[in-house]
């Protein structure tokens, strides 16, 4: 839509509006909770709520880091600047998310209602700041349905008959530059069909991105039941909430962007160590691998300490259970090596989505890059299933709600096995990857 037919600033405008709605939906539902006791109302009202924000925020996310490069068009060396640009919006979402872990999470506790009235009064602030704005800004034109158009030069690709020529570098695609009407003329430009191309080059190194963020989903999900069954004491008695060790990814990504963005990738360019998107992506998988690898090791020793009695019982929850007395803080490494891989992977990730997409296509090029966070959850999901299926059937079932019955360690290992085949692949995909010459001018 934003590419096609509003722009980008409308449909941030638009979707910021949307979202504070699912928001006001939510808090409504709190305030008057009571009220809607009994009342079937309540489930539809709610799920839609939910609905609306999720809405809202796939239209945000598509478009305001696009939006804000768009920003640095007309500067000298407008790449320089956007992996800066990258550097600071990712900055500013972790910072967001610490405070919404703390404070917000605090006051929800609290007062519910209060805590959802909150960030709906935020966004509402924050799109008084966004139109705070609106001369100074650098607007990108919709270019029409590029969707729709790209959809019809690949079925002309298909339908039409190779052409003779000599064209050193022939693509499949191409074939469609030869499409004529019933007009006899040409049905799209040679740029129009370049940037299907662009595009299509783009894909395969977007879906690397898919187990990348099924391992990253890990964080939420087993890395949280590994912690329940550690030691979650620390001084004179006082029990941590095992969500709040999330804060250490977080914190690396707040220490890590600012070191990156003022020393390391200035160091590497003065000497001149060439440190391009496809390597910092690569190097953000490979770390990656190796938090799953040290949550697998942190699993093996918690068994180990289990089997030969080094336990005790631990209230969580209102359910007591029999934990290792190895301190949750050892999670730490594994927390803070996926912060020092979404340094380097993700946000990379996100300035190639931009950087590479051609000028036509660019928030439907980070929506593709968005939809490999969900496809990787699901796929995660499915992963979990398989490995539970398949394990049971030969007498021994990984995944237990019985944690100190299962075997998380081999899921881990295996997670990391699934890792360094992606990262194989991504290397395959990447060594014949061509940038874009606009983008190695200034590399």
């Amino acid at each position: 839509m934003a590419d096609a037919k509003i722009g980008r600033f409308y449909a941030i405008l638009v979707f910021i509006l949307v979202y504070i709605c699912g928001l006001t939906g939510l808090a409504i539902i709190a305030s008057t909770f009571d009220n809607f006791k009994g009342n079937t109302a309540k489930p539809a009202i709610f799920i839609g709520s939910l609905f609306i924000v999720a809405l809202g925020t796939g239209g945000i996310k598509s478009n305001v880091s696009t939006f804000g490069a768009d920003q640095f068009s007309d500067s000298s060396n407008p790449v320089s600047y956007k992996q800066t640009f990258f550097n600071w919006f990712y900055f500013a979402i972790n910072l967001g998310a610490l405070l919404s872990f703390t404070l917000i999470a605090y006051v929800q506790e609290q007062t519910l209602q209060v805590g959802l009235i909150i960030p709906a009064g935020l966004m509402g602030l924050s799109a008084l700041l966004f139109l705070s704005g609106t001369r100074s800004y650098i607007r990108v034109p919709p270019q029409g349905s590029t969707i729709m158009k790209s959809f019809k030069i690949v079925y002309h690709a298909i339908v039409s008959p190779q052409p003779r020529t000599t064209m050193h570098s022939y693509s499949f695609l191409d074939r469609a530059k030869w499409a004529t009407g019933s007009d006899g003329r040409f049905l799209f430009t040679t740029q129009e069909i370049e940037d299907v191309k662009d595009f299509s080059r783009i894909i395969p190194i977007q879906l690397m991105f898919i187990i990348y963020w099924m391992l990253y989903a890990q964080m939420s999900s087993v890395f949280y039941m590994q912690g329940l069954y550690l030691d979650l004491h620390v001084f004179n008695g006082f029990q941590i909430p095992v969500a709040c060790l999330n804060l250490f990814d977080t914190a690396i990504i707040l220490i890590l962007v600012p070191i990156f963005e003022r020393i390391l990738y200035p160091f590497l360019k003065k000497r001149r160590i060439g440190f391009g998107m496809l390597k910092r992506i690569g190097l953000g998988i490979l770390i990656m691998i190796f938090s799953m690898i040290s949550a697998g090791f942190v699993e093996m020793y918690r068994l180990y300490l289990i089997n030969i009695g080094e336990s005790n019982t631990q209230t969580v929850a209102n359910i007591e259970q029999v934990v290792s007395n190895l301190s949750v803080f050892v999670q730490i490494p594994q927390f803070a090596l996926i912060g020092i891989s979404e340094v380097l992977g993700s946000i990379t990730g996100l300035e190639f989505a931009y950087d590479q997409a051609p000028d036509t296509m660019k928030s439907t090029t980070m929506a593709v890059f968005l939809i490999t966070t969900g496809l990787g959850n699901y796929l995660g999901s499915l992963v979990v299933f398989t490995t539970n299926f398949v394990s049971d059937y030969f007498g021994d079932q990984w995944i237990k709600n019985e944690v100190n019955d299962g075997h998380l360690d081999y899921y881990f290992f295996l997670l990391a096995g699934l890792g360094v085949i992606n990262l194989i692949g991504f290397i395959l995909v990447g060594r014949r990857y061509q940038y874009k010459r606009e983008s190695l001018k200034h590399r």
